[in-house]
């Protein structure tokens, strides 16, 4: 593992000058990598996350011996966060991904036409948001160059690892630097050779990159965000689905300690005479007590505790507070949406009564995040989430699942309002 913005050891420091050539000979690599058969590419990443996945290999060891020190999240946290984003990696899923890419040309009509190389930035809250940055692209042809983390550069180099062992045609087309965001130089050598540039960061840092990436490089920003859950009253018929719900939202809370985009910092929960969102708060901490005990929370650094102990001490001024050892759930009555500073403290707020006016009150509140809002996890069935999905105005575009599975979407689904491959395939038109 490398210190903060340095290369790992035995491993130059990163120049102007050997980033540009690694991106040349990334580039050179591609003609071979589209050679090969979706088939072919796709067995080689299922191999390279299997690799990952099994503790007795040399990449799973390390994953779990360095992962917990360089997230710091506790170790079956850790587990739990490989598991649920390399498992659901199979060939059936990447063959379909890669037909469903190819199928918008008409072969007579269009030539599809992969990227050369993608540049991609990766941030360094949720290490398993480089599955879908660095295979995706590897899957439809297109080579990577990517800028890990100078916070946290252990799994996008773990992922590398594997692949390069697994399947050497496909690690030969990826490759990881690292070092510290805002060196100039080092960005601009990054960046300046490809026709796809990703970003997964600040909109200051999106701000920044767009502007030193090339004028004709296709830009793929995915800004900072956040989650919101929401509750209908017919998800809360009786104990027993209280339970089942709680466990669902505390598990998205849980996971990776709420620090990724993808994390409910509140709770919108609909009044009926049953239930309302004090009941439910308290059914919450419940749920999240239980979470810890299987998931612990990893340690709390000196601003993420400051953050925290503020947050805490207002929801304590204003309404209730239910605390335990490594979460919170507040309600603090009919005030404006006040999100969490992450960390597994979690609002829950009322949204009014009825499906139709809770629904208009879901939106009042979520409509000022815009963009920001990435996940809006919904209890109750699938077509309770349509509606709701329908019903969102621009420029809402989060993507709308069933609560507990916030934090695991699946490889090919929608995010930021685009497909996984959108900005990597570009089309010749044949008239």
């Amino acid at each position: 593992m490398s210190r903060r913005g340095e290369a790992p050891p035995g491993e130059p420091a990163p120049t102007a000058a050997s980033i540009r050539a690694r991106a040349e000979a990334l580039r050179a690599q591609g003609a071979q990598l589209r050679a090969m058969s979706p088939a072919d590419r796709a067995a080689g990443i299922v191999a390279a996350c299997r690799t990952l996945l099994d503790a007795r290999s040399g990449p799973g060891k390390r994953a779990r011996t360095d992962l917990p020190a360089s997230t710091g999240l506790s170790e079956p946290m850790v587990e739990w966060a490989l598991q649920s984003s390399l498992a659901a990696v199979d060939a059936a899923t990447l063959l379909a991904m890669s037909a469903r890419a190819g199928a918008e040309a008409d072969e007579a009509r269009q030539v599809v036409q992969p990227a050369g190389l993608l540049a991609v930035v990766l941030a360094g809250n949720v290490f398993t948001a480089a599955v879908r940055a660095l295979l995706v692209p590897v899957l439809v042809g297109v080579p990577v160059l990517a800028k890990a983390s100078s916070r946290d550069d252990v799994f996008p180099r773990l992922l590398l690892g594997a692949l390069r062992e697994a399947a050497p045609p496909l690690g030969a087309a990826l490759d990881v630097v690292t070092f510290e965001g805002g060196a100039a130089a080092l960005e601009a050598s990054l960046l300046g050779g490809a026709d796809a540039v990703g970003v997964y960061g600040s909109d200051a840092t999106l701000g920044a990159l767009r502007a030193t990436a090339p004028p004709g490089a296709t830009f793929i920003p995915h800004g900072h965000g956040l989650g919101v859950a929401f509750v209908p009253g017919d998800a809360l018929a009786d104990p027993d689905a209280v339970r089942r719900v709680a466990d669902a939202v505390a598990l998205d809370v849980a996971a990776y300690d709420q620090r990724g985009c993808l994390s409910p910092h509140a709770v919108l929960v609909e009044t009926t005479r049953e239930q309302g969102p004090q009941r439910f708060a308290r059914a919450l901490a419940e749920a999240l007590r239980r979470v810890e005990d299987r998931l612990p929370r990893g340690p709390l650094g000196p601003a993420a505790a400051t953050a925290q102990l503020q947050w805490r001490g207002v929801a304590a001024a204003r309404g209730l507070l239910l605390e335990g050892d490594g979460y919170a759930v507040s309600y603090e009555g009919p005030t404006p949406l006040r999100l969490s500073p992450g960390h597994r403290n979690v609002s829950v707020a009322s949204c009014g009564e009825g499906r139709e006016s809770a629904t208009d009150a879901l939106i009042a509140a979520i409509a000022p995040l815009g963009a920001h809002l990435k996940a809006l996890g919904v209890a109750g069935d699938e077509a309770a989430r349509a509606a709701l999905a329908r019903r969102l105005p621009a420029p809402l575009r989060p993507r709308v699942c069933a609560v507990g599975a916030m934090q695991t979407p699946p490889l090919d689904c929608i995010m930021d309002g685009a497909l996984p491959w959108d900005g990597l395939l570009g089309y010749v038109g044949l008239t």
